[in-house]
């Protein structure tokens, strides 16, 4: 099974010292997330570019952990208020993941917004696979077409 990251990684990328074990935490919070694993990368269904991206989610999320030694074990919560102190998180899982992680992961191919084919379709093309594989892809833009 290869690794998306090792220690070495961690530390050219994040500027942190971690062990073996440590990135592995981080690898299974970043597939939890990515929602992929190392076995897909292995048979080869990730990219380069994806790899890459994994490759520096992990070593984030490993370094992150160094400072949120209970983010294994820590209590989920709403919102929080101390001595008039209070803070909400950025996102839903803010607690867990690595803000640089997490750009990484939603930079992955497969969490980008989707694309759209516009079509001419004759009729009895409706339902045909073949038709829609001789038809231009365009990214879409919040919805819109661009292009």
């Amino acid at each position: 099974m290869t690794e998306w990251a090792t220690p070495s990684d961690v530390l050219s990328i994040a500027k942190a010292t971690v062990t073996e074990d440590d990135v592995t935490s981080a690898r299974f919070i970043v597939e939890l997330f990515a929602h992929t694993t190392t076995e897909a990368s292995d048979a080869g269904n990730i990219s380069s570019g994806n790899l890459r991206l994994l490759r520096m989610a992990v070593a984030y999320q490993a370094a992150w952990m160094q400072a949120h030694p209970d983010v294994l074990t820590n209590v989920d919560v709403d919102s929080f208020s101390q001595d008039g102190q209070s803070a909400v998180h950025a996102h839903a899982n803010a607690a867990l993941l690595a803000p640089l992680a997490k750009r990484c992961i939603d930079r992955l191919s497969w969490r980008r917004e989707s694309i759209r084919t516009t079509t001419r379709r004759r009729p009895g093309d409706r339902d045909s696979a073949a038709a829609d594989d001789n038809q231009p892809w365009r990214p879409m833009h919040n919805g819109a077409v661009i292009g």
